[in-house]
Parts: C-alpha cells; sequence; structure tokens
C-alpha cells in the first residue's frame, strides 16, 4: 500500500512509515527496520508504533505541535535536564 524510508539511524537501522491493511482496519506503521546481513532484506523490528489510519490527522496535529514546541526549547542556550512534557490531554480533548 504504501512504504517510505525516512530515515538512516546511527545505528543502520532505518525508519520506514508503511500502511498496511489487517482485518479490514487501514493501520499506519512507524517501525525501525533492520538488515538482514545475509540476504540484505529488510526486516521490520518490535521497536515503533502502529495506529489506525483514521487517526492520522491528531497524531500528525500533535507531531506539529511537538516539533514547534522543540523548536523553541532548542534555539535556547542553556539546556535543563528536565524532560520536555506535551499536555496531549487538551489535544484529544479537541477531537
Amino acid at each position: 500500500m504504501f512504504d517510505r524510508y525516512v530515515y538512516k539511524k546511527p545505528n543502520g537501522n532505518v525508519v520506514k512509515v508503511t500502511m498496511s491493511d489487517f482485518r479490514g482496519q487501514v493501520y499506519i506503521h512507524i517501525r525501525d527496520y533492520q538488515m538482514d546481513g545475509d540476504s540484505g532484506v529488510w526486516y521490520p523490528t518490535k521497536t515503533g508504533y502502529a495506529f489506525v489510519a483514521e487517526e492520522t490527522d491528531c497524531i500528525i496535529k500533535a507531531l506539529e505541535e511537538a516539533s514547534e514546541t522543540f523548536a523553541k526549547y532548542t534555539r535556547h542556550l542553556e539546556f535543563d535536564e528536565n524532560q520536555l512534557e506535551f499536555n496531549f490531554e487538551e489535544i484529544n480533548n479537541e477531537h
């Protein structure tokens, strides 16, 4: 259906976004892939996330907001050791 290479990680794995149909439901997968050294074929690993395709717009909105917040955060020269927290409750209540 859909298979897009996103980027290569330092460990040699790649992140791919794929789409699949399972029991009549369409899913989007964001997953690490690892190459089999013998065959050269890329295989999905357990590392990743899958969601129902209908949720794509909500997830994209949340990721855009996270990206904007991260961009603002990285503009500061001083970095805090604390983890960034996003309030996804507000996002979920909008949908």
